[in-house]
């Protein structure tokens, strides 16, 4: 009486099924399989365990309880095995351990950095908490560029130290030492004297920054707030990005802008590739905004670290102009003003400002000259302009041409660019010494 019910449910239910001249034993097969597929379906659907009582198929059963879910190939239609290039990539985006790969290569060459300082003038100005003489605590993160212990970090981190210390990944301490520092890079160099015997440092691998494009994935490793060997993702949001873009004028060199999370104490330590390489320096944020911070690509900072591990400053050429980007656009719309003066419609770095008495000045740079080439280097923004001029050799003679006038004649002129240092320690000489009496 329940299979006469049962069966006259189910054909009520599915008037849509075609059942022609069907034996009362493929009636009774076509059933079965219908109430031994039930408990599977009403558990896919409840979430409920299946009854262990239930007459089912206890080799499909036995599967599914050891992968903890349904055998899916029950469910989901067949698909299309993708190509090998598809498999690949959904496996960078979907479980690939690209990430902790790359954090293993670099982790153990990552230090912290701490260092004791007085503290700084601005401190002391504006908060009562602090005096002239108190000692603050500064910490950021460093990377080990040699096995004899030479570490590479931001200037801003260890200026002004009065001791310094460095943790290793896996634990252990030692002092160390500044050995040379670089102000308009931010760049420095410490040492610290490990007996191998007892502890060996991990050099980190080091790639080629001029390889990354906007979009590459990125993993910054630091000590941010106190966390030690914090990491964070993200991606390259622009390769190639100058000192004044970020809102750091008075610096020199270029920078890579990038979305991975840097906060306090991330300073000092490395922007890594996917393949584990150190491709950059982590250096600023840009205030009051989120995801936007600038690291300084590892091929300039290792041109950088090669002279402060001799203990000197690097050179920079001073030539005592400010310039600006110039189009052909922003020219022809310039000159439509009968009131301005004529532009020439190139490319190049407009010069806004020549300093009196500057080496700039001295060759016969002018304003309103459009700089378009230094030492055969074409420039076609302030950011060449910038880079190149700052390439140049202080004390030697530099090529530089520039386009004048509504014409554009191309002037080439000779100029001895000084060196930066140089002139600020002439400066420091020329002012009055201040002699301060305390009562």
């Amino acid at each position: 009486r329940c299979w006469s019910k049962l069966i006259a449910t189910v054909l009520s239910v599915l008037p849509c099924m075609q059942f022609v001249k069907f034996s009362f034993k493929g009636l009774r097969t076509s059933v079965n399989r219908f109430v031994c597929s039930a408990p599977l379906l009403i558990s896919t659907l409840t979430s409920h365990p299946i009854p262990t009582n239930t007459n089912i198929d206890r080799q499909r059963l036995s599967e599914s309880k050891n992968k903890n879910v349904l055998n899916p190939s029950i469910f989901q239609p067949f698909q299309q095995p993708q190509s090998a290039d598809m498999v690949e990539g959904a496996g960078l985006i979907q479980g690939s351990q690209f990430v902790r790969n790359a954090v293993r290569s670099v982790g153990q060459s990552v230090v912290r950095i701490d260092c004791d300082r007085e503290a700084p003038p601005m401190m002391t100005m504006f908060s009562d908490n602090f005096r002239e003489s108190d000692i603050v605590k500064v910490s950021g993160t460093g990377i080990i560029i040699s096995s004899d212990g030479f570490i590479l970090t931001n200037a801003h981190v260890v200026e002004h130290a009065a001791k310094l210390t460095i943790t290793l990944s896996n634990g252990r301490s030692f002092k160390a030492r500044v050995v040379a520092l670089d102000e308009f890079t931010d760049l420095a160099v410490i040492k610290t004297d490990v007996d191998s015997s007892t502890c060996k440092l991990v050099k980190a691998p080091l790639g080629d920054s001029s390889t990354l494009h906007a979009g590459d994935w990125v993993i910054a490793v630091g000590c941010p707030a106190g966390l030690d060997f914090t990491v964070t993702l993200g991606i390259v949001s622009c390769p190639k990005r100058s000192a004044s873009e970020v809102g750091a004028s008075h610096m020199k060199g270029n920078y890579i802008q990038t979305d991975a999370a840097l906060n306090s104490g991330n300073s000092g330590g490395p922007l890594v590739n996917d393949a584990g390489q150190v491709v950059g320096i982590n250096t600023m944020v840009r205030s009051n905004t989120e995801a936007i911070g600038f690291a300084i690509p590892i091929n300039r900072a290792y041109q950088i670290y090669e002279v402060l591990k001799t203990g000197m400053k690097p050179t920079h050429a001073f030539f005592g102009v400010d310039v600006t980007s110039i189009t052909p656009d922003n020219a022809k719309i310039h000159n439509e003003d009968p009131n301005a003066y004529r532009l020439p419609e190139v490319h190049g770095a407009l010069v806004l400002r020549v300093v009196p008495g500057s080496p700039a000045d001295v060759s016969g740079v002018r304003r309103n000259d459009i700089i378009v080439e230094v030492n055969n280097a074409p420039i076609r923004n302030s950011d060449d302009a910038d880079f190149n001029l700052d390439q140049c050799r202080p004390g030697k003679a530099s090529c530089v041409k520039v386009a004048r006038g509504e014409s554009g004649k191309i002037i080439t002129l000779e100029t001895f660019p000084k060196d930066l240092y140089a002139m600020i320690e002439e400066k420091k000489r020329m002012q009055p010494s201040v002699v301060v009496i305390k009562p």
